[in-house]
């Protein structure tokens, strides 16, 4: 049964996570992606299908931040993973239905739904939602099955980033959040914290977010349109020179980002998963930032939680 207190705190840690996607999508400059200045690689969207596909969305971030708050624990939560899974699933049909079958979220689904529900057990267990500790919940509470899907034979229909493990060892946004969201932590989350206080607007603290991601981030999603691991490492060095170089702060930063631009569109290059990536950072550091009622109220009643 959910305290009134806490019904606030899921619709604003859903809140919170759409913000993070239409940040996101909205910022430019980001080589290869979707922007509100261009569609990047991409022929079957513009941010006006993220935009509409991350508002239908925000009901199903409040169903696993409610499902966090109800289990209570990582325990809890971890036994209950399969319908946390389910409620996935459910969400990637809203978002296909919103879409028009486009696949606009299914990554930031994932991290996004896994965040919410962290930050509902970190509420349930009375803590703040303080980021690296959210994501060292995910991490816990999604270990037992994130290891059973790379331990498990590929098949025929499996996804990029499965093939990507059986075939190179490349763990994705799976091994991402095994290894606790260390490039979410420790690049991510530290550039957009930089770019803020350094007083500059948010879309370029955003932009400075995805770039540092680049740089890191095992992204496989850059394998959907060909499917050779040399990708990554283009991705991975050009965004690191442009990290070197200043990034959007710098002249030749911001040379450097243009070239890469030109590189990835001309290669077919779409490093989604640091976009995913750099959402979480946003919602994240707008979480921390929302004060943090705690004062016990009564239960609501009959609230029915579905997406």
């Amino acid at each position: 049964m959910l305290t009134v207190d806490d019904a606030a705190a899921a619709d604003r840690l859903a809140a919170g996570m759409v913000f993070g996607l239409t940040a996101e999508a909205v910022t430019w400059p980001k080589p290869g992606l979707v922007t509100a200045l261009g569609t990047g690689c991409h022929r079957d969207m513009d941010v006006y299908t993220l935009l509409r596909s991350a508002a239908e969305l925000q009901a199903c971030f409040r169903v696993a931040a409610v499902f966090g708050l109800k289990r209570g624990s990582v325990a809890e939560a971890a036994r209950d993973f399969a319908e946390l899974r389910a409620a996935g699933r459910q969400a990637e049909r809203v978002m296909l239905a919103a879409t028009g079958g486009v696949n606009t979220h299914r990554g930031a689904l994932f991290l996004g739904m896994l965040l919410c529900c962290a930050a509902g057990v970190e509420r349930a267990a009375g803590r703040p939602w303080e980021p690296e500790r959210v994501c060292r919940t995910a991490q816990e509470v999604s270990r037992d099955a994130l290891r059973g899907d790379l331990g498990a034979p590929v098949g025929e229909h499996a996804s990029v980033g499965l093939r990507a493990y059986a075939a190179h060892g490349l763990s994705g946004v799976r091994g991402e959040v095994l290894r606790g969201l260390p490039s979410l932590t420790g690049h991510g989350l530290p550039a957009l914290r930089a770019a803020l206080a350094a007083g500059r607007p948010l879309r370029e603290a955003v932009a400075e977010t995805v770039l540092a991601l680049m740089a890191v981030v095992e992204d496989t999603t850059v394998l959907n349109r060909r499917f050779a691991p040399e990708r990554l490492r283009t991705t991975r060095r050009q965004a690191a020179a442009a990290v070197v170089a200043g990034g959007t702060a710098t002249r030749r930063g911001r040379r450097r980002v243009a070239r890469m631009a030109r590189s990835f569109e001309r290669q077919q290059i779409s490093p989604g998963g640091s976009a995913d990536l750099a959402a979480m950072a946003i919602a994240l550091h707008t979480w921390w930032a929302l004060p943090r009622d705690a004062t016990p109220t009564p239960a609501l009643e009959g609230r029915t939680e579905t997406c």
